[in-house]
């Protein structure tokens, strides 16, 4: 494919197999990496309020390299920069103005002072303009909420096509036909995070409506002001603080609080499905490191291991969630999973703010670049931007290239190393990261990171301030 002619329409890159993807020459890459990223800067500058605002605070009003994006990147932190007291007081005209100035999309119509609560407020907001907000687990203790809308919720399943698509002669499944069971751990089957938004997408589109096809630990819905909760309620927990609850939140505590023995019981049934049940079968598992040992743990004491064809992957990765492995958690997942580990697992990278996502090689373990995704490194405790060549450590910088209504550029919390030189042995080219990424807070005594905004130091804290506190005017024009 021309990548000239993917300036105009870079979605075409969707339709291109991974194994075309990691072949192309990354200096056109690279170049047409930089002029999209300046085009979606003014295509965007003057629609999304919290994007002008940045700029206008440090002085930028064109994209001249890549190093810009160690100052106009978002925080990660800004799409939970709202008000808490706004979400817990049930205000939600105020929330919506919040919103307002991290989409394109115009929310002035949008009534929502009868918003009984965050569920409310979302479907709301669904019902009366093209977005279709997503949310974080909130392992912070607040959620994330993300301007997602119909133009990109398909970008996402996508990302995931491309993670399972093979690259030469690397181990790979297609799920696309509908007849490739897939499982996740997690405990909900519909809602508004990532995974459960991924796997309604599927059913709608490769398993004809088939909820049977993809198995989670719990069939039900959870709704976001379980998850708002539970995140506020583990954080206090966390800090040995109490918590006074409403009748609500007593309730919802309750709902969340399962006896030992039925949380023991859900997991038996989801080893059945997924192992005893699948026997001879090929499925895909898609989870964190923490679900595959917990599945390890459950198979050892139950005295299985899975049977699976050996076509089968499980797709990992997500970092620890919080979670404190002990040693040898790895040896456990060798011994139950057996021939099935190394080979058949893909591990991946991604952030809920984008779809610039990473995929690992068999050959070497490095982690590689999706090619709509612009990957920059900062200086952690600077912002500085660091040279793009050589082997790099800092701060993960993401740009998204295909969304256009809302600012795709962030400022993960992420730690990371980079190769700019490439060359890894699997064949893919460009360049390539170290599959040991963490995050940056973990490396501090006190567990705390604190962003830096290379054009002006306090830049993005003034910028959270005043969306907090809904000191930016819109002016919006409808996309």
């Amino acid at each position: 494919m021309d990548l000239a002619a993917l300036y105009d329409d870079p979605l075409n890159l969707l339709k291109m197999p991974t194994s075309e993807l990691f072949d192309l020459d990354y200096a056109e890459v690279a170049e047409l990496q930089l002029r999209l990223f300046r085009k979606r800067f003014h295509e965007l500058r003057g629609k999304i309020p919290a994007l002008r605002v940045l700029a206008e605070d440090v002085g930028m009003d064109d994209i001249a390299s890549f190093d810009d994006l160690a100052t106009i990147a978002f925080p990660h932190t800004i799409y939970k920069s709202y008000d808490a007291a706004d979400l817990e007081s049930g205000r939600f005209d105020r929330m919506t103005k919040w919103f307002q100035c991290l989409t394109a999309h115009d929310l002035s119509r949008v009534d929502a002072s009868d918003c009984h609560d965050i569920d409310a407020w979302l479907d709301r907001l669904a019902e009366k303009t093209p977005l279709r907000p997503g949310v974080s687990s909130g392992t912070s203790g607040k959620i994330s909420v993300f301007p997602r809308s119909v133009p990109e919720m398909p970008l996402f399943l996508a990302c995931v096509v491309s993670m399972l698509d093979p690259y030469k002669d690397e181990h790979a499944v297609d799920f696309r036909a509908g007849k490739v069971p897939i499982f996740t751990a997690y405990p909900a089957s519909s809602g508004r995070p990532g995974i459960l938004q991924i796997f309604r997408m599927m059913r709608e589109q490769f398993y004809g409506g088939r909820t049977d096809m993809t198995v989670t630990l719990r069939d039900r819905f959870i709704s976001v002001q379980e998850l708002s909760f539970s995140a506020k309620w583990r954080k206090a927990e966390r800090l040995g603080q109490t918590l006074e609850l409403s009748p609500r939140e007593a309730q919802l505590k309750a709902e969340m609080l399962l006896p030992p023995e039925e949380i023991e019981s859900l997991w038996d049934r989801f080893l059945d499905r997924l192992v005893v049940q699948q026997k001879g079968k090929t499925i895909v598992f898609m989870g964190a490191w923490v679900q595959v040992y917990q599945i390890a743990l459950g198979c050892k004491k139950r005295g299985i291991k899975p049977e699976w064809s050996l076509d089968s992957v499980i797709a990992s990765g997500g970092g620890t969630k919080g979670f404190v492995f002990p040693d040898g958690w790895r040896e456990v997942i060798a011994e139950v999973f057996g021939p099935y580990y190394p080979q058949c697992f893909r591990e991946n990278y991604g952030m809920s703010e984008t779809t610039a996502s990473m995929i690992c090689c068999e050959a070497e373990g490095h982690l590689h670049p999706l090619p709509w995704g612009i990957q920059h490194v900062t200086d952690a405790d600077t912002g500085r931007p660091l040279p793009r060549k050589g082997v790099q450590t800092g701060r993960l910088l993401v740009f998204d290239l295909l969304p256009d209504t809302y600012w795709s550029g962030a400022a993960s919390g992420d730690g990371v190393t980079i190769n700019w030189d490439g060359g890894c042995s699997c064949g893919r080219k460009g360049p390539y990261f170290h599959n040991d990424i963490g995050r940056l807070s973990d490396l501090r005594v006190d567990k705390q990171d604190n962003l830096i905004c290379f054009g002006k130091p306090d830049a993005y804290d003034r910028l959270e301030s005043r969306l907090a506190n809904l000191e930016v005017s819109s002016g919006m024009a409808e996309v």
